[in-house]
């Protein structure tokens, strides 16, 4: 009488343990289909044309972009274009060198039939190395992915990659050594442009600052500080870690914001500037380091980073001096406007305080 009831209950077990498997084979045993990059090389980059299956970038990041009659919702592909961005530069990577990778940036996400087309540019850092592209999309959720590589222009090539075999070695590159100074000239001037906390310090240094020759003091102070310290780390003689320069700098910010409400004699400035450079320097160099360097060209890949970062900081002492002296122009004839004039400093101190407060939580709690 109990048999059959038995039978019944391993019955059932083994049901739910074959209903569990279907579902996890589902989940996490999706079979891709054959994604594909269509490159075209050039001397330092390259365009590639990514097309994937939508129903893989459904699975991978749990998106809905196929409608009901299979074909791709342009509004849902509009809503899910900074993920798939995301995604696609996280899994596929263009590098010369072990330390050197490409830069790649989105240029457009499109559907074509049941597919998505997603546009990428790199570009490289001109030093000699082999230039490799490594893909590792949808690995994640399929062990026996495939992806075809198609490569034209400098070199020709085609290439299949998988899990086992994620990487095709394209090219061999080569430098020169005024594009080397050229591309390295940009980058300092670049990394300038968009350091916030580097446009902060010196904003903070400069704020009380209106003749000429204490601002080319603190200026000078600051270059030849941070080009100490930045040659030293990128020649390997002295590094420090990353999350202690980061906070470092933040410090800085904070000091010198914080010093403007009790002195504004800036001759002192420059010996505070130099110490303070010392440490900038470091920051400098772990982006030079992402650059990547050229062993044959390292002196004049060097100098150049070192010469755009002198020409931005010129640039930002400059135009903030102008907005400081066209402002304090536009209000000394307003009596109204007087008191606000005086204030300028320290309101613009006050707000540069809380970045750099802010900026040092952020990296202490980072740690």
């Amino acid at each position: 009488m109990h048999l059959p009831i038995r039978n019944f209950a391993r019955a059932a077990r083994a049901a739910c343990a074959l209903l569990l498997l279907c579902v996890h084979t589902l989940a996490w045993g999706h079979a891709t289909q054959l994604s594909s990059s269509r490159m075209l090389l050039a001397e330092h980059g390259a365009a590639v044309e990514l097309e994937l299956n939508a129903r893989d970038l459904d699975v991978a990041l749990r998106s809905a972009l196929l409608a009901r009659d299979g074909t791709i919702s342009e509004h849902r592909l509009a809503a899910a274009r900074p993920a798939i961005e995301a995604y696609a530069l996280e899994h596929t990577r263009l590098s010369v060198a072990p330390d050197a990778h490409c830069r790649g940036e989105p240029a457009g996400v499109r559907a074509k039939g049941d597919h998505v087309l997603v546009d990428l540019r790199w570009s490289c850092p001109p030093i000699d190395g082999t230039l490799t592209y490594t893909v590792t999309l949808f690995h994640e959720i399929d062990a026996a992915s495939r992806h075809m590589v198609t490569a034209s222009g400098a070199v020709k090539m085609v290439g299949l990659l998988g899990v086992s075999n994620p990487a095709l070695q394209l090219a061999t590159a080569r430098s020169n050594v005024w594009r080397v100074m050229w591309h390295y000239l940009l980058a300092g001037i670049e990394h300038i442009a968009i350091g916030y906390d580097h446009i902060a310090f010196l904003i903070a240094v400069i704020v009380w600052g209106r003749r000429p020759w204490p601002l080319v003091k603190v200026v000078t102070a600051f270059t030849i500080a941070h080009s100490i310290t930045l040659s030293l780390a990128v020649l390997d003689i002295v590094r420090l870690p990353s999350l202690l320069v980061e906070t470092l700098i933040a410090l800085s910010i904070v000091y010198v914001a914080a010093e403007n409400f009790f002195v504004r004699d800036m001759r002192h400035r420059a010996w505070i500037t130099f110490g303070f450079g010392l440490i900038h320097g470091f920051g400098f160099a772990s982006v030079l380091r992402d650059y990547g360097l050229p062993q044959d060209a390292l002196v004049p890949a060097l100098a150049a980073f070192n010469v755009g970062v002198e020409v931005g900081q010129v640039a930002i002492v400059g135009v903030s001096l102008a907005v400081f002296m066209l402002l304090e122009r536009s209000m000394r004839d307003v009596k109204a406007l007087q008191p606000a004039m005086r204030a300028m400093p320290l309101l613009l101190s006050g707000v540069i305080l809380l970045l750099g407060l802010y900026w040092t939580i952020e990296r202490v709690l980072s740690a």
